[in-house]
């Protein structure tokens, strides 16, 4: 059976093996009666610019991460409703649609999902393209309706109490602020136990911690973002809604594809077709009705025009198409320019410490491991062959770009876009030097 790694954070529980409670998981009698804790929650807020409005907008992202055992209960779990959504897709015929959080597609990423749209779309002379995405997709799922779907999911009148146990807790879920934790941790002189003990609080002081400080989701809708069972509860919540959609585009000879809460369309054109996007956008905005909280957002829905290998965003200014991390322009795929803008920042940061303990050590440091993360030196790690394998952005590139080759008639500048990362690196090392 699959073998889930130990994490690193602190909890309310201590660090434990899988391979010590996977007794406990795998027996549903104990998992139906599990008492499970608070998730920990915390906010990231950054600003986010957009390159079409010139504004940066403030993003919250919402974090909520489970127990050590929980989280075992939850990835366990998330991967046999995984193995009955793999089924139902298969008999829907819809298995190629849903293409995130999957089990059943070991050895394909965000690239190989990214060329078969880009190809599609190269072999048809014209197309009309749709991509939209969600509006707080998590945080809007309905309860009794994710319910009824996962019932038909896996083939059940009831949910069996185990699984009724998990999804109780997931949907009626609890939570502590960890920055308001922490600070009552220094204030009452407890933050060294934690630090020793790899939990916060012992049982007894959680017992009285809880009282008072414990939040819950009573709302009829909404589930934590990130547990290891949250990814595949999103899927199987669109079941319907893939089925209906994929069958719409496909009576029009076209492509639909999701990654989680982002949707693409491409319906093939032919030369005497008149382009209406109402018309298809009035559709997919009609089956999204049929489903409770499903909204998708105006301000980030595009329509697209592909003709004579070019792309041109219909009543918008754009003129690329970005998916799943890539550029596509008509003719040329890039890496997208965020990423790349992230990779660089993150590289010239990580020069910059190199160069303030190499002056205080008096000698080069830190560089092996620099270099290992943001150049093609790469990190050895090994691949589910066991082979030991280079990986990080710039190998990532790389492997984009050989996939991209095998698509007819387009120009592929990854490789282009990325080959002078090591001077850039060592011209910001070597300022350090001066």
């Amino acid at each position: 059976m699959k073998m889930y790694k130990a994490k690193y954070f602190t909890h309310f529980d201590k660090r434990i093996s899988f391979e010590k409670v996977k007794d406990k998981i795998q027996n549903s009698e104990w998992v139906a009666q599990h008492g499970f804790y608070p998730f920990l929650h915390y906010k990231i807020i950054f600003n986010k610019y957009s390159s079409q409005t010139k504004i940066r907008k403030k993003k919250i992202r919402k974090i909520y991460y489970a127990s050590h055992i929980d989280g075992y209960i939850y990835s366990y779990y998330g991967d046999k409703i995984n193995e009955h959504y793999n089924s139902i897709t298969i008999e829907r015929n819809i298995d190629d649609v849903s293409i995130a959080y999957r089990n059943n597609k070991k050895g394909k990423s965000n690239i190989h999902f990214a060329a078969e749209v880009i190809d599609f779309i190269t072999k048809h002379k014209r197309s009309y393209i749709f991509v939209a995405d969600f509006t707080d997709f998590f945080d809007n799922l309905n309860h009794n309706y994710l319910k009824e779907k996962l019932k038909v999911v896996m083939n059940q009148n009831n949910l069996p109490s185990d699984y009724y146990n998990i999804f109780k807790n997931i949907t009626r879920f609890s939570y502590i602020n960890k920055k308001k934790l922490e600070k009552y941790l220094i204030d009452n002189k407890e933050d060294t136990y934690f630090k020793r003990k790899e939990r916060y609080l012992t049982t007894e002081q959680f017992n009285n911690y809880k009282y008072t400080n414990i939040e819950k989701n009573s709302k009829p809708y909404g589930i934590p973002q990130g547990s290891g069972i949250s990814a595949v509860l999103s899927n199987v919540y669109l079941i319907d809604f893939d089925q209906e959609l994929n069958n719409y585009v496909r009576d029009h000879n076209g492509m639909y594809r999701r990654y989680c809460d982002d949707i693409i369309v491409v319906i093939p054109m032919s030369d005497g077709d008149k382009l209406d996007f109402e018309f298809h956008e009035n559709k997919i905005n009609e089956i999204s009705a049929k489903v409770p909280n499903l909204i998708i957002q105006r301000e980030k829905t595009n329509h697209f025009f592909y003709q004579n290998k070019q792309i041109s965003e219909i009543n918008g200014t754009s003129n690329n198409l970005d998916y799943l991390g890539f550029r596509f322009d008509g003719k040329r795929i890039y890496l997208r320019e965020k990423s790349l803008f992230k990779f660089y920042t993150r590289a010239y940061r990580k020069a910059k410490v190199c160069n303030e303990l190499s002056k205080i050590h008096g000698r080069k440091v830190k560089r092996r491991q620099l270099y290992k993360t943001y150049t093609h030196l790469g990190r050895n790690y090994k691949n589910p062959k066991n082979e030991k394998v280079k990986g990080n952005f710039i190998t990532y590139a790389e492997r984009a770009h050989r996939e991209f080759e095998s698509i007819s008639n387009i120009e592929v500048k990854v490789n282009d876009q990325v080959k002078g990362h090591w001077s850039k690196i060592q011209k910001k090392l070597n300022q350090g030097q001066d």
